[in-house]
């Protein structure tokens, strides 16, 4: 029969384990939820609320929400210039400063029928991704199936996604 040296034992067990902790890593492009019910990219309510599966009143409170994650938490910059060499697109805040323009909305539902929805401010993806990326950098890309991505929300990435920085230097 065949026989193992203790050497070939551990490295077949380290193997193994690895691959036991590496099969949940990278394998989708779905980012994490928490909701856990539909979920989609949208520019707007009204762009939210036509999807069947999204209901007007849902879809105000997650933008609301994302909305105000934008105004309170998005990085600011003292000048166009500044802010156009780390983002795709920039927009003038009310105190006069810049930060990254605001193009898309993550919405998800809960499954739970009295939970309250799910909303995400999203920008544009600066990697020239297909797509678009929240606050944390999580990346939210077209090809992910399991969103919808309404045809404004695609029309949006395409727009400001594309091409080299703004304001970088060579550009």
């Amino acid at each position: 029969m065949f026989e193992f040296t203790r050497t070939k034992r551990i490295a077949a067990l380290t193997l193994a384990t690895a691959s036991i902790a590496l099969a949940g890593c990278g394998g989708g492009d779905s980012p994490l939820t928490s909701g856990g019910g539909p979920r989609g990219i949208f520019t707007s309510t009204n762009d939210c609320a036509g999807n069947a599966s999204f209901s007007y009143e849902k879809c105000s409170a997650a933008i609301k929400v994302a909305i105000q994650e934008h105004n309170e938490k998005s990085p600011s910059y003292s000048s166009k210039r500044i802010c156009e060499a780390s983002e795709r697109s920039c927009e003038r805040t009310l105190e006069n400063k810049y930060r990254p323009r605001l193009i898309g909305f993550y919405v998800e539902l809960p499954k739970a029928e009295n939970a309250e929805p799910v909303g995400r401010p999203l920008y544009a993806a600066t990697g020239g991704e297909k797509g678009f990326r929240d606050s944390s950098n999580t990346i939210y890309l077209e090809k992910d199936l399991t969103l919808e991505f309404s045809r404004s929300a695609v029309v949006a990435y395409q727009t400001y996604s594309g091409g080299a920085k703004k304001g970088a230097f060579g550009t």
